[in-house]
C-alpha cells in the first residue's frame, strides 16, 4: 500500500477510510515502478478494511475475460486471494504494531467454488479471517456482482513465513 501521507488513509473506530482514486493511483503506480503485478494490471481496488474483514473489487475489462466473454476464473480467484492476503496482513499488523516489516502470509491451499459468472460491471470480494494463528491463518471469501448475486466462495490457508 502507498505510504500514509496523513491525508488519504485514516483510521477511525478500527475502520480504514480514504481508499479514493488518488490513493489507488499511488498504489498502482508504486506497484508498476517495482516491476508491476496482477493487482495493478487488473486495477483491483481496496474498498474497506474493518478489523478482520477486507473488501476489494475488480472491474470487468477485456484483459480479465475468458473466451466466452465472462470473467476468467483465475481473475476471480486472484481477487479473493489478494483480499485474503490483505486480511491476514491486517491481523499481523494488529498483533505486531511496532514491526518494521511483517512476514508474508503465503497462500498454501485454496478451495474455490464457482457458482455463476458475469460479463459486466464489478466483482466484489468480502473476506473474513476465520483463524489468525502465529504460523497459519485461514480466510473465507465471498465474491458477488453489482447486483449482489453470489458468484463464488473461496477458503484459503496462509502460512506466515517468518524468518
Amino acid at each position: 500500500m502507498p505510504e500514509d501521507d496523513g491525508r488519504r488513509v485514516t483510521f477511525e473506530d478500527g475502520i480504514v477510510n480514504g481508499f479514493d482514486d488518488a490513493w489507488h493511483d499511488a498504489w498502482w503506480r508504486q506497484m508498476k515502478e517495482s516491476g508491476g503485478n496482477i493487482i495493478a494490471s487488473y486495477k483491483m481496488r481496496m474498498v474497506s478494511v474493518e478489523g478482520d474483514v477486507v473488501r476489494m473489487s475488480v472491474p470487468y475489462q477485456p484483459a480479465a475475460r475468458q473466451g466466452t466473454g465472462v470473467f476468467a476464473a483465475g481473475v476471480l480467484m486472484q481477487l479473493a486471494d489478494v483480499a485474503a492476503t490483505s486480511v491476514c496482513f491486517e491481523h499481523l499488523r494488529r498483533q505486531e504494531p511496532d514491526a518494521e516489516q511483517l512476514p508474508f502470509p503465503l497462500s498454501v491451499q485454496i478451495s474455490m467454488n464457482l457458482l455463476r459468472n458475469t460479463d459486466r460491471g464489478t466483482v466484489f470480494a468480502e473476506t473474513r479471517l476465520l483463524h489468525g494463528g502465529r504460523r497459519m491463518m485461514v480466510a473465507e471469501s465471498r465474491l458477488t456482482d453489482d447486483a449482489g448475486r453470489l458468484l463464488a466462495t473461496m477458503t484459503s490457508t496462509h502460512m506466515v513465513a517468518r524468518q
